[in-house]
């Protein structure tokens, strides 16, 4: 290299694009699904049709075996609200139409604090990654000609990206259900449980439901009142309690951790860790559930859509609690 060269300035780069934060990573996918339609101001933007009970977690203490979490440890009693809710971004959407269902727990420990689990009726999630979350819903929007869904969009999405195909075909196949406390709810993502002494285990939650997994036909889903899931709940409780049991699945080496969609071997060990027992209704909509939200004895996986939703659903309570 001559001197001349040595001091000639290289060509100007472009300066990298600064990481994006948890706040616009939120705002962002926030934005996304509301331009898909249906999201209502002062509403949660998914989930938005929901009901709220209240009830205790008593641990079996099988959990202990796994972790140091003060509510997984033998006898231990602790309080919580759950809230039951459609995924549909419309809160008017009627009870019996074919529809993803949730289910998330708050418990409210012993210190003051909380930790948080938020479970759904499918046990895997459509896409693995933000941007495929961001395409997903684009694919979804309704065409603005017909206000329907573009289904060869969809299926186009589907062709590109196998991994979804699972989770769409049970959201198409899933019946809607008796009741709420009639669905079996899966926390998707994988979280690690910490021992005493340090070591980590990768397991899934699963809710399975005490009067078991009962659907409706299309035709007894139809002839249901809008609001039959939310007034069952509520005549469920008035005549006794609502109860399911906590289980984990223990995952082995090799079993992904980090993919919402992906599905583990089904002779994985379970174990039921606690039941939950429900005794009445409680209003749970100005609460914010957090998957991420874990305590002493729980940590996060690197699932990126885990954290994600987290981000999500900071950036709906921010806004439907200041529009």
């Amino acid at each position: 290299m001559t001197d001349d060269a040595a001091e000639r300035p290289s060509p100007e780069r472009p300066s990298p694009e600064p990481p994006e934060s948890a706040e616009e990573l939120g705002a962002r996918l926030v934005a996304e699904v509301q331009a898909a339609g249906a999201a209502r101001p002062g509403q949660r933007v998914l989930h938005a049709r929901g009901i709220g009970a209240a009830g205790q977690f008593v641990s079996t203490g099988a959990g202990a075996r796994f972790t140091r979490a003060a509510h997984l440890q033998p006898e231990m009693v602790t309080p919580l609200v759950v809230r039951f809710s459609n995924g549909s971004a419309d809160p008017d959407a009627s009870d019996g139409t074919r529809d993803g269902r949730g289910m998330a727990t708050k418990f409210r420990l012993g210190d003051g604090s909380s930790t948080d689990i938020v479970a759904l009726s499918l046990p895997m999630f459509f896409v693995r990654t933000t941007d495929d979350f961001v395409d997903f819903v684009r694919a979804r929007r309704p065409d603005p000609a017909t206000g329907e869904m573009d289904l060869n969009k969809v299926l186009a999405f589907l062709g590109e990206h196998p991994e979804a195909q699972a989770a769409a075909e049970l959201s198409i196949a899933a019946p809607a259900p008796v009741g709420y406390d009639t669905v079996r709810y899966h926390s998707v993502h994988v979280f690690w449980l910490v021992g005493a002494d340090g070591r980590r285990t990768p397991v899934r939650y699963r809710w399975q439901p005490a009067a078991g997994v009962r659907g409706l036909s299309d035709e007894e889903a139809a002839a249901q009142p809008a609001d039959y899931l939310q007034s069952g709940l509520a005549s469920a409780l008035a005549a006794g309690s609502v109860r399911f049991d906590l289980e984990i699945v223990v995952g082995q080496d090799g079993d992904p951790t980090d993919d919402a969609t992906s599905v583990w071997p089904e002779d994985r060990e379970s174990l039921v860790v606690g039941r939950l027992e429900l005794t009445g209704l409680a209003d749970a909509e100005p609460l914010i559930f957090d998957p991420t939200r874990v305590t002493d004895g729980i940590d996060c996986s690197d699932d990126p859509i885990l954290h994600a939703r987290s981000a999500a659903y900071g950036a709906s309570y921010a806004q439907r609690t200041t529009s």
